[in-house]
């Protein structure tokens, strides 16, 4: 495992960071994930850095206004390989590639201590003098923090400023080998900034974590060698651990060891080592506090990518059983850009402009759906997906995807869509029925999301309206459900025919929103039918008095054509679509 290493030579700070291959990052003075806010001669963004499992690529950022040496040189970009290091002001970088000894069985403490959380913080310092000040030190810094390696980078820094004796300092997560679980150091800080720990008691870690209690671990001074295992090796004669709760439901554990305390005045070694418990507590429990915190914003964050605040008023807590997939009546909207992949290739150029223009036209689409308490469900390249009727029934807002839809027409095709002399920037497919929405994903993967045939038939729906040349349709079960509403006008929605569309066996019935009043629509509802039942010279006669400007129109009379006018001895009143 590979981490950098930076610590201030002129003070005590200081942070180690994993490092994750072939993931770039930017160090500098304000930067998140790697901030040296202790070095003025660092500049907010100072250079870019990669590490390709071998080596870490390093190269200056031109703005940067200080060198970076390396080998007392200073440098543009380098390889830096595992236990070198370079400078940058007055911090030094060292790359380390190591890895802490895991936690190994060893034999029975001379002393142990096993306190209960409450029963800590429910006594007093025996001595006092500096540790009130770190503790007051610990949660301003924390509080400040936007990163949860920040916070386990103070934590475990404070920790050892705040037991002298200590050499130390361990978090440990839980994680399942099969049915086994284990605990593994994924952060770590010893007193001279640079050792990596020796190793760490298995029995005392199991203790702590099994029993949800702080627990003290004293070995003898002087071991029999035969017996002598890690905790002497390493010179330690004394750890502790300390169970945590951190992120969201995740098992963790702090593990403190160091040399024999100092006694002072009528102190005992064990009531000394007691004071350093409550610390370590204390200071476990603020961390843990602060990064279930973290991640309960980070996840409130993400959610409301895809939920209104009103959708998330219903969130319980437990969240998982709310989001979890189950079969509901969905009103799905699918909702695709025009143009797209021919604009990607015309601005191959400046894609990144192309992609902020891009997604500022998709906001214009999430906003639409968030706004009716809708779901965002996924992206498609270009495309956005929608839905209403989990997680709260669509009983909720039973006009939200019409209205969501209505709107976004009117942003980007204007209230003359029925007969447009300009395309359209975008398409959108309404479809309804029984599907399942929820977290759905793999092992490695989940999002919110829905499935099942009306996800299917919104997005067939949608590439209708291209050779419709309407830029809003949807499907019979949707129109049902909306005209059903007391709300709704009568003679809303316009049918424009029976099409069974390109991978589905079942015909669908695709109408429109009827945006005002149009003479000429009695016209073309009149000519479908003739269309419909066979009377073809009659509907064609009627369809060309039409205007050209509606798609429709144009669709029936090409349809027509392809069978040089003559109905089909086989006709059925539905056309058959191939392509999607």
């Amino acid at each position: 495992m590979a981490e950098l290493f930076a610590r201030d030579t002129l003070s005590s700070q200081r942070w180690r960071r994993r490092l994750v291959p072939n993931q770039s990052f930017t160090l500098g003075r304000s930067t998140q994930k790697y901030p040296v806010v202790w070095d003025k001669q660092i500049s907010s963004q100072h250079a870019q850095l990669n590490w390709n499992g071998v080596q870490l690529e390093i190269r200056k950022i031109e703005e940067a206004a200080n060198p970076i040496f390396f080998g007392s040189r200073p440098r543009i970009s380098f390889m830096l390989d595992p236990g070198q290091h370079f400078v940058i002001g007055h911090t030094e970088f060292l790359l380390e590639n190591s890895e802490p000894t895991m936690p190994l069985p060893h034999r029975s403490p001379r002393t142990e201590v096993t306190i209960r959380p409450e029963e800590i913080r429910r006594t007093s310092f025996r001595k006092t003098p500096g540790r009130i000040e770190l503790l007051t030190e610990l949660v301003s810094k924390m509080t400040a923090s936007t990163d949860h390696d920040q916070l386990i980078t103070i934590a475990l820094q404070q920790l050892l400023h705040g037991i002298p004796h200590a050499t130390d300092v361990q978090l440990l997560e839980q994680s399942l080998d099969g049915d086994t679980k284990t605990f593994s150091p994924i952060a770590w800080d010893s007193r001279d900034g640079v050792s990596t720990p020796g190793g760490s008691s298995q029995s005392l870690i199991e203790n702590a974590t099994t029993s949800h209690m702080c627990v003290l671990h004293v070995w003898p001074n002087e071991p029999d060698p035969a017996t002598a295992d890690f905790t002497q090796i390493a010179g330690h004669d004394w750890a502790m651990c300390i169970p945590l709760e951190i992120k969201l439901n995740q098992v963790a554990a702090l593990y403190i060891s160091g040399k024999r305390a100092r006694l002072e005045g009528n102190l005992t070694e064990v009531e000394i080592l007691q004071d350093d418990i409550k610390f370590a507590e204390l200071v476990g429990s603020t961390f843990a506090n602060l990064s279930r915190n973290m991640a309960l914003e980070r996840r409130q964050s993400q959610l409301n990518q895809f939920f209104t605040p009103g959708l998330l008023d219903h969130v319980s807590t437990d969240i998982e059983s709310y989001l979890a997939p189950r079969e509901a009546g969905l009103m799905v909207l699918f909702c695709d850009l025009r143009g797209f992949s021919a604009a990607t290739e015309d601005n191959i150029d400046r894609l990144i402009p192309h992609l902020h223009q891009t997604s500022e036209t998709l906001s214009i689409i999430t906003s639409a759906i968030l706004a009716q308490q809708g779901v965002i469900g996924d992206f498609h390249g270009d495309a956005v997906m929608g839905f209403w009727g989990w997680p709260v029934s669509a009983s909720e807002n039973p006009l939200g995807g019409i209205q969501a839809a209505w709107e976004i027409v009117q942003t980007l095709a204007g209230t003359e869509f029925l007969c447009s002399d300009t395309p359209a920037k975008a398409g959108i497919g309404i479809a309804a029925g029984q599907a399942v929405a929820g977290m759905i994903g793999s092992r490695d993967q989940v999002k919110v999301t829905a499935f099942g045939p009306p996800v299917n038939l919104a997005s067939r729906i949608e590439g209708m309206t291209k050779p419709l040349g309407i830029p809003l349709l949807l499907d019979d079960h949707a129109v049902t459900q909306l005209q059903s509403h007391p709300s709704m006008p009568p003679n809303t929605f316009l049918r424009l025919g029976s099409f069974r569309l390109s991978g589905l066996r079942q015909e669908t019935q695709i109408f429109t929103v009827n945006s005002g009043e149009i003479a000429w629509l009695p016209e073309f509802s009149q000519a479908l039918i003739l269309f419909e039942e066979g009377d073809w010279p009659q509907a064609i006669s009627i369809l060309q008095s039409l205007p050209t400007q509606f798609g429709p129109r144009n669709l029936l009379l090409q349809y027509m054509q392809g069978f040089q006018n003559q109905c089909p001895a086989s006709w059925s009143g539905t056309i058959e679509r191939n392509t999607k």
